[in-house]
């Protein structure tokens, strides 16, 4: 049998590519991480399964609280520089 992908996997192998860019790590090693479902509501698609889903959105809040660490930290530095 022959499967589609889901538009949900579609925007997440496109995120991968950024991801890898941004963080500069290989994105290969992130494809193999993808988890896919055969669709409940169509058989013949897989989409992404949703406890993989769960996983990329709290790495994706550990990044954005990281950033906003790192940003706190910048900006404090920046005011004992100018004072």
């Amino acid at each position: 049998m022959s499967y589609k992908i889901s538009d949900a996997v579609a925007m997440r192998f496109i995120q991968i590519f950024q991801e890898a860019i941004m963080l500069g790590v290989d994105g290969a090693d992130l494809m193999r991480q993808v988890r896919l479902v055969v669709d409940p509501e169509d058989d013949s698609t897989v989409t992404l399964d949703p406890q993989y889903v769960s996983l990329v959105e709290e790495m994706h809040r550990q990044f954005l609280d990281r950033a906003e660490a790192l940003k706190k930290e910048q900006d404090s530095q920046r005011l004992i520089l100018e004072n």
